[in-house]
């Protein structure tokens, strides 16, 4: 659609503004410029605009004009003059009361006697040509140039017209609310062969002072405007007028939006990411494009009313958006989504499970998953039933995850997978009560550990077996890792009693070890070589796997937090020390740490350390072999002074009192 410049700058003065500003400003709205032609004769511009479907409102020089005033912030330079509508008949074919309506539909009607034409002017053509419009006569060269220029116009009819009553309502939806019956009741002894002008329109109440510069609102200018051109260019006389005035009811178009829809939209502006822009701002923008905003505090939120021009435009809160964008120009906002690194609460118990799963991770175990519906592979042991269950695999609910992970050995060892180092956290149902059947719900973490190849004693040999030393040391470190209290303990073979709960039938009698909560005396898990024999198809397998299954929540109770460390700094000494290495003969079953707590029980404060250097047993396998020998070393040390004759001598007398207490133990 093509506007000319100068009938643009008859509504708002652009005379400051340069016309590529002008230009990029159209641009950068969303108006998109197909051409422009320069009209020497005129000193005018032709702008040709590619109008988008829903920008239909944009269609006359005023309505670019107030489109330019609302991007520029450039106030209209034509003031609307107020419609008179009382001084006219009031027709009641609706009737309203006066608190009901809301708007007024108005009809001016004029005569036009004894015309004839004259010549019409060439800037007058030169506009119908632009708009590819034909020249037919002067009258309708003119309501069509009102038309190009304020978009909305007069219509032209005669007597026969009405009396005949014809659809008239050809140009103007506004006339529909008068039809031809009522508009010869309003037009008063009229010649034949006068021209009859209809001028129409719908304005708001009298009492309404917001302006949003709609056409409606400048109907008396497009009328003194209509008036003098016909009295310029047509010759004859120009009869009074006759008018009547309908009270009607429109229902205003209301939209509200929250600021933090705003400002989640458009994100934030200028230097600083966490910047939005201010409710000021926003304010001042609504009411530049003619919105009447009204800005509830305790809401947060902008009542907004939306004009009749774009009423078919402005439907959801994300158009306003874009109209606060495009106003306040998208180029001052950041092209690119922030993103809010501000992480969530985790509990504890979620930070001690990834620590626990990621320090498995680093020892080389692998996670698995299994379901907590299975089929027990030891069928002697009680198992928690499920009713109607799915499949024959899927019977019963799991009382332990050792079996689970069995299960994953097996089917790693059917794909040719011998070394396998597995670890399950999941869920375990224990009996709670078997008279009422009533069942409870635990975590359990466990793990399985088979490899072949675990460790070298000389580059030159083959590889070993893992064995249970080795497998030890791996759970204590796990314990030190994820800092724990829990130590490990001997379970003693006079000891006939089972742990159900961390399924002790699998692992062998004589290679199990109980994982102990020291501040409440409580086995919290157990770890060892599984039992072959235990299940009927292992038992021709000479397969050496160590597993074990810790209750997670008890586990994470022993854990403590690194915030505050327990760790005592001492000064290393500077003065010599003395070391005494000495052999002790024990019962076999004896352990060695109740040896090393019988000689620190002496509250000596001069023992640095003590190590195991060997044990030595007789290889004779006879029946009263009951005894073995230790080597110790201890090293004394003085922080304050060097060791003499004295404190050697006591030191010696200690160490031999220390090896017949433990000997006759």
């Amino acid at each position: 659609m093509k506007f000319s410049l100068q009938l643009i700058n008859s509504f708002i003065n652009l005379d400051h503004i340069q016309f590529n500003e002008f230009k990029e400003n159209l641009v950068l709205s969303g108006l998109e410029i197909d051409d422009i032609k320069t009209i020497e004769k005129y000193k005018d511009k032709i702008i040709d605009l590619n109008i988008t479907a829903n920008r239909e409102e944009i269609s006359s020089a005023l309505s670019l004009a107030r489109e330019a005033s609302t991007i520029l912030n450039v106030p209209i330079t034509i003031l609307p003059i107020k419609l008179k509508y009382k001084n006219s008949i009031e027709r009641n074919f609706n009737t309203l009361k006066n608190t009901q309506y809301t708007h007024i539909a108005y009809i001016r009607i004029i005569t036009l006697e004894e015309t004839f034409t004259k010549k019409t002017p060439d800037w007058l053509l030169d506009q119908l040509k632009i708009h590819n419009i034909k020249h037919n006569n002067i009258l309708n060269s003119i309501q069509e140039y009102i038309k190009i220029k304020w978009g909305q116009t007069f219509y032209i009819t005669n007597n026969e017209e009405i009396n005949q009553q014809k659809n008239i309502i050809k140009q103007s939806k506004l006339i529909q609310l008068f039809n031809t019956k009522e508009i010869k009741l309003i037009i008063k002894n009229t010649n034949d062969k006068s021209k009859i002008l209809l001028f129409t329109t719908i304005n708001k109440k009298t009492n309404d002072t917001i302006l949003n510069n709609e056409s409606s609102e400048f109907y008396e200018n497009f009328f003194i405007d209509s008036i003098k051109l016909i009295n310029t260019f047509i010759g004859g006389k120009i009869g009074k007028y006759n008018e009547a005035y309908e009270k009607i009811t429109i229902k205003n178009k209301n939209i509200q939006i929250r600021k933090k829809d705003i400002s989640k939209s458009l994100g934030s502006i200028g230097d600083k990411k966490l910047k939005f822009i201010t409710t000021y701002n926003i304010n001042k923008i609504l009411k530049q494009l003619q919105l009447a905003p009204k800005y509830c505090k305790t809401g947060k939120l902008f009542r907004l009313v939306i004009p009749n021009y774009r009423a078919n435009d402005l439907i959801r809160d994300i158009d306003i958006i874009e109209e606060i964008g495009r106003i306040y120009q998208f180029q001052n906002f950041f092209n690119r989504v922030n993103t809010n690194q501000v992480q969530g609460y985790k509990s504890r118990n979620f930070i001690q499970v990834k620590r626990i799963k990621d320090t498995l991770n680093k020892m080389g175990l692998h996670e698995v998953i299994n379901c907590c519906i299975t089929k027990r592979i030891d069928d002697s042991l009680r198992s928690l039933q499920i009713y109607n269950p799915i499949t024959y695999e899927q019977k019963e609910l799991r009382t332990n995850i050792l079996e689970s992970l069995i299960n994953n050995y097996e089917q790693n060892l059917r794909n040719l997978k011998n070394n396998i180092e597995i670890f399950e956290i999941g869920k375990v149902f224990i009996v709670k009560n078997k008279s009422r059947k009533h069942y409870i719900e635990k975590r359990h973490i466990g793990g399985l550990i088979h490899n072949n190849s675990y460790t070298k004693n000389n580059w030159s040999e083959e590889s070993g077996n893992i064995t249970l030393f080795h497998f030890r040391n791996i759970i204590e470190t796990f314990l030190e890792t994820i800092n724990s209290k829990a130590t490990l303990k001997e379970i003693l073979i006079t000891n006939k009693k089972t742990n159900t709960h961390f399924a002790e039938h699998l692992l062998k009698i004589n290679k199990k070890i109980k994982i102990y909560d020291p501040s409440n005396k409580k086995t919290i898990g157990l770890m060892g070589e599984f039992n072959n024999r235990s299940i009927k198809k292992f038992n021709e397998k000479n397969t050496k796997i160590y597993i074990f299954e810790i209750n997670l929540d008890e586990l994470i109770e022993t854990t403590k937090s690194n915030n505050h460390l327990e760790y005592i700094a001492h000064k290393y000494s500077n003065y010599p020390s003395v070391t005494r290495d000495i052999s002790v003969k024990l019962e076999k079953y004896v352990n060695i740490e109740k040896v090393k707590q019988t000689i620190i029980n002496d509250d000596n404060e001069l023992i640095e350390s003590i190590e195991i250097l060997n044990e030595y047993k007789n290889n004779e396998n006879t029946k009263n072999n009951t005894t073995r020998y230790i080597s110790i070393r201890i090293t004394y040390r003085s922080n304050t002074k060097t060791l003499n004759t004295e404190d050697i001598k006591y030191i010696d007398k200690s160490l031999d009192k220390k090896i017949k207490e433990l000997q006759q133990a």
